[in-house]
This record gives C-alpha cells, sequence and structure tokens, in this order.
C-alpha cells in the first residue's frame, strides 16, 4: 500500500511543477503572440526556472537521497521508495533523486510513473542514459513512437553503446518496420560483432522477412562460433526442412 501511495506522491508533485512552469510562462508573457514566442525560443532558449529550495531542503534532500541509496543495497526498496519521495517533496528537481526513483519504478515495473521521471530528466540534462531509460518505460506501454524517439536521441548522443541500437531494433520491430530494425541491428553488429543474441535475432527479423538465405548465413556463422547453440541449432534445422 506504501508504495502506491509513494507513486502518487511522487506524480503529485510532477503534476505540480508542471502546473508551476504553466503558470509562470504566462504570467511572463500575457500578451505575447504564440507565434512570436515560438521563433523566440528557438533562436534563444530561456534560462531554466529557478527553484527556490532552502539550503536547509537542500541538506536534508541530499541525506534522504542518500539513504535510499543505502537502502536498496540492503534490498529494502519499498523504503528507498519512500526516501526518495520525501526528497522530491522538499527538492523536486534534484536529479540524482528523480533518477534512481524512476529506475526503481522501471524495475517494479510501473511504468508510467518512470515515464513521467524520464520525461523531467530529458528536460533538464541530455543524458543518453535518461533516454535510453525514458525509451524502455515507453516501450513497455506500448507507446512505440515515443520509444522510437527516445532510443533514436539516445543512440544519436551515444552511438558506442550496442545494446541500445538492439533495443530501437526491437521497437521497430514491434512497429512492424522490420528493414529500419535491420539497419539498427548491423550497427550493433558493428560494434558487437559476435554477440550470440544480436546474431540469433538478426537470423529471425530476416526469417520474417522471408530473407531465408540471408538467415541460414547467420545461423552458420553462429554455429561456427557456437557450435553448442542449440537455439541456432534448432532455427537451422526448421529452415532446411522449408528449403527441402
Amino acid at each position: 500500500m506504501w508504495t502506491y501511495l509513494a507513486i502518487l506522491i511522487s506524480l503529485s508533485v510532477i503534476v505540480l511543477v508542471f502546473a508551476r512552469r504553466l503558470v509562470l510562462h504566462y504570467r511572463k508573457r500575457p500578451s505575447d503572440d504564440p507565434v512570436k514566442v515560438a521563433v523566440e525560443n528557438t533562436n534563444a532558449p530561456e534560462e531554466p526556472e529557478a527553484v527556490n529550495v532552502s539550503r536547509k531542503d537542500k541538506d536534508r534532500t541530499e541525506a534522504l537521497c542518500k539513504k535510499g541509496v543505502n537502502l536498496i543495497k540492503v534490498g529494502k526498496e519499498e523504503d528507498a521508495i519512500k526516501c526518495f519521495v520525501q526528497a522530491l517533496a522538499l527538492n523536486e528537481l534534484h536529479n540524482e533523486t528523480q533518477h534512481r526513483l524512476a529506475v526503481l519504478y522501471l524495475k517494479k515495473q510501473m511504468y508510467g510513473a518512470a515515464a513521467a521521471l524520464f520525461k523531467r530528466l530529458v528536460e533538464s540534462s541530455e543524458d543518453p542514459v535518461y533516454y535510453s531509460h525514458l525509451g524502455l518505460a515507453l516501450y513497455k506501454q506500448s507507446n512505440l513512437e515515443e520509444a522510437k524517439s527516445a532510443y533514436q536521441k539516445a543512440v544519436e548522443l551515444d552511438p558506442k553503446r550496442a545494446a541500445r541500437f538492439v533495443s530501437l531494433a526491437q521497437v521497430y520491430r514491434a512497429m512492424g518496420q522490420l528493414e529500419h530494425s535491420l539497419i539498427a541491428l548491423d550497427k550493433a553488429l558493428e560494434i558487437e560483432k559476435e554477440n550470440m543474441d544480436f546474431l540469433l535475432l538478426l537470423a529471425s527479423i530476416q526469417v520474417e522477412l522471408k530473407n531465408n538465405k540471408e538467415a541460414l548465413v547467420v545461423l552458420e556463422k553462429i554455429l561456427e562460433i557456437n557450435p553448442e547453440n542449440k537455439d541456432a541449432a534448432s532455427m537451422l534445422k526448421d529452415l532446411k526442412k522449408l528449403a527441402s
């Protein structure tokens, strides 16, 4: 029960932040034309809104965040959630607390709450980790279009992580965009050429595209690297039956 209360409180904090920003925006620009505002923001982005947090509350936020981290280490994740929620009630834009709470929500399959926090985080920092986690939270909610955009941003910011290209490939696959899925998967295999999981996924997508010859080549490569790979052997056997 405490977990659901914690989610409700944290989401309330998020709503409060966005509501406050909206009110401040219209107070600052009561007579601005919306088109002009959009053009001005493109050329000169506004400074982030200052948050009035006392030194005492900042210190308490840090202490609660550290306490939450220590609770996670000893397996007390429910108590950690309470600490993080309390910390955000004091300092709603504390990045580390938001991130740790969002990751906990992902782990507990609370994808809506996780996505809401990661959306706030990418507003304050273009960190590929935030975008990657946001993509996962959105994918788990079947919000494929936004998940695709998040993963595309993650690989744009950091193109060295093969797993992110694979995640993007899986999103494309779920959207039925198999050719795009192959392109993303090829990027992953440029980084990790002999990753068995990636190669099996490549073979599966080639089968879905009815590219059986290409799939055979991939499966034979897998078995050349690892003759004991049962999944590849099973797929190869099935494909050879279809070919005969």
